[in-house]
């Protein structure tokens, strides 16, 4: 399963406001919750809230990946954020994250969503493709390069 599969362009937000993390895991759980195969905005809020209170899932760099599993999630979906101005985000880096994505995984959910995880982690470290999700102007784009990047 590759990156672009679990992501599509009315899942992603460019120039967000979002003052706090939880603030920031509400707007993403929104998004995620519009896929038809989606767990309930709810549901997917507090698995999200859920694995970061095991943990941070900031990478450093200002990108975190912040994912959850909810049972009556039926498939990997994810959703981009990239944020007007940088949060807090409890990063191993201690710096501000401006980038977010974001997987709703189903509890039964098999290593790909690991995977996922795995490119994700490869894609923003390189410096690149961390500079065009800075530049980029649109949805389109933002699934272009994560087509192409990986």
């Amino acid at each position: 399963m590759q990156l672009a599969d679990v992501l599509t362009t009315d899942r992603v937000r460019l120039d967000v406001t979002a003052s706090s993390k939880k603030t920031l895991l509400e707007k993403v759980a929104a998004l995620l919750s519009k896929d038809p195969n989606s767990a309930a905005e709810r549901d997917i809020f507090e698995s999200l809230c859920q694995r970061e209170r095991l943990g941070s899932t900031g990478l450093g760099s200002g990108v975190a990946i912040p994912h959850g599993r909810s049972p009556s999630q039926q498939d990997i979906t994810g959703a981009v954020i990239r944020l007007k101005k940088p949060i807090d985000f409890d990063a191993p880096d201690q710096g501000k994250v401006d980038i977010f994505f974001a997987l709703a995984i189903p509890d039964e959910c098999s290593d790909s969503h690991l995977q996922i995880l795995a490119n994700l982690a490869e894609f923003f470290k390189n410096k690149e493709h961390l500079h065009a999700v800075r530049s980029i102007k649109s949805a389109e784009e933002i699934l272009a390069l994560m087509q192409h990047g990986e």
